[in-house]
């Protein structure tokens, strides 16, 4: 992702508010229907010429939830993390 672990955090906290917690090695998403753990593993950032764009790994691990309910969730949160451009 070209997205720094602060941003996506900020993305997941103003699309779902108090659901998320977490700490300098990831996020949790916690729901009714699911639980998501996002672990964050940052890279070399990727630069051509003077622009210069984060790159960070994400693993996601599904805690709790059965797969339809964690689908559902994951399907929500890639909408929330999306950023302009079409």
């Amino acid at each position: 992702m070209n997205s720094t672990p602060a941003e996506f955090r900020r993305a997941l906290v103003q699309a779902f508010g108090d659901k998320v917690s977490g700490d300098e090695t990831g996020v949790l998403l916690t729901t009714d229907s699911a639980v998501l753990h996002f672990a964050f593993a940052n890279s070399k950032p990727y630069q051509v010429g003077a622009l210069r764009i984060s790159l960070l790994r994400v693993e996601i691990d599904v805690r709790c939830g059965v797969e339809a309910a964690a689908r559902e969730l994951l399907a929500q949160v890639d909408r929330a993390i999306q950023r302009g451009g079409g």
